[in-house]
């Protein structure tokens, strides 16, 4: 079958199967980051409180009292009876152990801090607290985890723990703050794995469905081009086996489009009333058989066949009992031309019968064996029994003119319908003269009295002529069957 362009069906399959694939595999990655990313926030969340929570409890051990804001001028923060405003001993000490970074707010403002400023290198202290941390922390006395603190530049988890004297009233809050790049780097080190596998799983699931889609592509282009074919009038067209062995959807799509070229080869190139090849389909066969003669030399011949006096049958009997003997003569012809070539209804009562791999003398017996059969054929009608005789017309096939040979053929059975019918007129390719044979209602054949000065070859001469050849019998049922 030709080749033809894959167009962009194969693009449009590929596109709708990759591009969902893809979106869903870097869906799933980031789906997977939010849930690990949210994961860990909660635990950096939970052992920052724990810290904060302890950071306040060894305060309060370390200095039993309240917070108070002692001074007119020179302002310090007490605890109980206790200045720490300069106390950074639990705070340094927290940060030694734990590498996080604490900060002690009286209100908004930050009194104590770990955190050193790196230009100065002095400690973060004066500076306030954001409006968000004050709203929710000292207004709200809520605890506050943000991920988004900036601390000299750089993003921190900070946690902030509301500080309350014994009244109950919040009067500051404990930050404590984690570097945010340790448990980014932490998300990616437990991600990492889950963004190996699901890539390695969109890269071998992208190769099936570009493979698959491949196929489908191919499948569909190769129904394409054979319904294109077929339509082209192709009616010999051979879909690709590989669409027909598909056991899915479109293996029955194929099994359909063959179907119906069947069915349309039916339509166009049988004909309708015997079942036999139409002269439409006899015109392409003959032709395949000729062309088989041009390269391989393989000897052929044709006959023309013509139903005596069937006009007589049908004046006399009706259209329906011509119809009877129209089936009933074309079964019998089927039958002796299974093994030797083919046989066509070419117009009306006539038949072609082409005889592939057969030289004249084997196409000449069995013509001889046809006409016997024809003429002891008895086709009962409305209880009446009709019987009929043939005349044709054979002719080898010497040359590769598919006219010449038609018209050759029809000479022929032109001459032995004018010589009385009821017989064969044919072709001796050794003395290039014809020579009619007359069957008897015995079923033997007589040499009759056309062309009386011509030479008449009898049927003892045929058969010697045979045996010096060493052709088989063709009515040997053993015989090779021919295409």
């Amino acid at each position: 079958m030709r080749q033809k362009n894959r167009g962009k069906v194969g693009q449009i399959l590929q596109v709708i199967n990759i591009v969902p694939l893809l979106v869903f595999g870097f869906v799933s990655i980031l789906l997977c980051y939010y849930c690990f990313t949210k994961t860990m926030y909660q635990e950096i969340s939970q052992e920052l409180n724990y810290v904060a929570v302890n950071t306040d409890a060894l305060l309060n051990v370390a200095y039993p009292g309240d917070y108070t804001l002692v001074g007119e001028t020179a302002l310090s923060l007490h605890k109980g009876e206790t200045d720490i405003t300069r106390s950074y001993e639990i705070l340094d000490a927290m940060k030694e152990r734990t590498g996080l970074e604490f900060s002690v707010f009286y209100q908004d403002t930050c009194i104590l801090t770990t955190v050193y400023n790196e230009a100065t290198g002095e400690r973060y202290i004066g500076i306030g607290a954001s409006e968000s941390v004050v709203s929710q922390v000292l207004e709200q006395s809520e605890p506050l985890f943000t991920p988004m603190a900036l601390i000299n530049g750089s993003r921190y988890f900070a946690y902030y723990l509301p500080l309350q004297n014994a009244n109950g009233l919040t009067v500051g809050m404990i930050c404590v703050a984690k570097p945010s790049d340790q448990a980014d780097l932490a998300i990616l080190r437990s991600l990492y794995p889950f963004i190996i596998v699901t890539l390695v799983a969109m890269g071998l699931i992208s190769a099936f469905l570009l493979i698959y889609t491949k196929k489908i592509a191919h499948t569909l282009l190769y129904i394409r081009n054979f319904l294109s074919d077929v339509s082209s009038g192709n009616l010999t067209a051979e879909l690709e086996p590989s669409v027909t062995k598909r056991t899915d959807e479109f293996g029955d799509i194929g099994r359909s489009v063959i179907s119906m070229q069947s069915s349309l080869r039916t339509m166009i190139e049988q004909d309708a009333l015997t079942g036999l090849s139409n002269r439409r389909a006899a015109d392409r066969r003959l032709k395949q058989i000729i062309r088989k003669y041009e390269t391989q030399k393989n000897p052929f011949c044709i006959a023309i066949g013509d139903i005596d006096f069937f006009k007589k049958v049908n004046d006399t009997y009706g259209h329906d009992a011509g119809d009877l003997i129209l089936k009933n003569v074309a079964d019998k012809l089927r039958e002796h031309m299974r093994t030797h070539g083919f046989v066509a209804r070419w117009g009306g009562e006539e038949f072609l019968l082409a005889f592939d791999h057969s030289d004249i003398y084997t196409a000449y017996k069995v013509l001889e064996t046809i006409l016997t059969d024809i003429r002891r054929m008895e086709s009962g009608y409305d209880g009446i029994i009709i019987m009929v005789t043939m005349t044709f017309g054979l002719t080898a096939g010497n040359t590769t003119d598919f006219n010449a040979l038609v018209r050759t053929a029809d000479e022929y059975l032109y001459e032995g319908k004018e010589g009385g019918r009821n017989r064969i007129v044919w072709d001796n390719p050794q003395e290039k003269k014809a020579a009619a044979r007359k069957i008897n209602p015995d079923g033997t054949a007589e040499i009759t009295e056309v062309e009386m000065e011509e030479e008449v070859i009898s049927l003892a001469e045929a058969d010697a002529i045979l045996r010096e050849k060493g052709t088989p019998d063709p009515t040997d049922e053993t015989q090779e069957e021919t295409e």
